[in-house]
């Protein structure tokens, strides 16, 4: 797992630095602290050719041009014009600006039998600003879910893949949704009923038809995806943007209970933003109910003395269980 990570000049983070991750980090803030650009940080290191290709529209709404992207989002990583200050370093891998033959470049350099290789070039931009993405393999694999509704047929196929990799995963994820989201579950299937186009997973809950999970509601669409992201992608690090999303706050500790032993049944590294004090006291008493330690909260606030500086801290239960006690503030 990533045990640290270190941004400089990214963004509107002049330097941060989170040190003991967990298996599962929570990243909490105020408004424009920057939670959302940790996420675009990780899939900077760790997101595959196509991930990073498209990373200028996973978590943010942009015209979808050539130099409108290179100016309106590529542009804007670096914090002023110094691209040589940037950097995001985690412990085996690392990206840097540059300047090659007066063009920016974001270079890429990862750790290979305890030493670290050459820096090789990853985004590489033209006079016009448009980015030459030339990543050829990604070392660690990488699940994103952002606050954008996915596509029910891709859910879908997704549920479809986890019975044939383990049918034993199956039964777990029939076991999370009816714990977490919705107890009068009985089954779920992959069906395209008599009269439809499309194949999309459907609900038994013993009352009348099963019912496409997208009649459900929120909380259980987006759960779903989670745990198909997990079953039957397989991934080392799952990125997901307001993770509270649809999710009532009297099911969230269940939630956090279930997703916690998932990720450690399945090894795998959450990040996730949340903007919601509730979902925050909701996986502390998660993680506090599990043995070991999973559970960490990597917090950015401004500086009271000079607002444009952000503060990076990470802290685990016996910090959070202090802010509950006395009622801080901890968003």
């Amino acid at each position: 797992m990533i045990s640290t990570l270190e941004l400089q000049q990214f963004r509107g983070l002049e330097h941060v630095k989170f040190e003991n991750l967990g298996r599962a980090n929570l990243i909490v803030g105020g408004n424009n602290t920057g939670k959302t650009s940790i996420l675009e940080a990780l899939v900077m290191l760790y997101g595959s050719q196509g991930q990073l290709q498209a990373l200028p529209t996973t978590f943010r709404e942009l015209p979808q041009k050539g130099q409108d992207l290179g100016l309106g989002f590529w542009k804007l990583l670096v914090r002023g014009e110094n691209i040589s200050g940037f950097k995001i370093q985690t412990d085996g891998e690392e990206i840097e600006g540059a300047i090659d033959r007066g063009k920016w470049q974001f270079r890429q350099t990862i750790q290979v039998n305890a030493r670290m290789a050459n820096p090789s070039p990853a985004i590489t931009f033209d006079s016009n600003w448009s980015a030459a993405v030339q990543r050829a393999q990604a070392s660690s694999k990488l699940s994103i879910l952002s606050t954008k509704q996915s596509d029910p047929a891709i859910v879908s196929d997704l549920f479809n893949q986890i019975a044939p990799l383990n049918p034993e995963n199956e039964t777990k994820l029939e076991d999370l949704l009816r714990q977490s989201i919705e107890p009068r579950l009985r089954r779920l299937r992959y069906a395209k009923p008599q009269g439809t186009h499309t194949h999309l997973v459907y609900v038994d809950l013993g009352e009348g038809p099963m019912l496409p999970f997208t009649q459900l509601g929120q909380a259980f669409a987006r759960t779903l995806q989670v745990y198909c992201e997990i079953f039957a992608k397989r991934p080392d690090i799952l990125l997901v943007d307001e993770i509270e999303s649809g999710l009532y706050f009297e099911g969230l500790e269940d939630y956090w209970k279930g997703l916690m032993a998932v990720l450690e049944d399945q090894d795998v590294q959450l990040f996730a933003t949340t903007h919601s004090r509730e979902c925050m006291e909701a996986a502390h008493r998660a993680a506090a109910s599990m043995k070991g330690d999973p559970l960490r909260f990597l917090r950015l606030d401004r500086r009271v003395d000079d607002p444009a500086k952000i503060v990076a801290t990470t802290f685990g239960k016996e910090e959070m269980a202090t802010a509950i006690e006395f009622n801080r503030e901890m968003r």
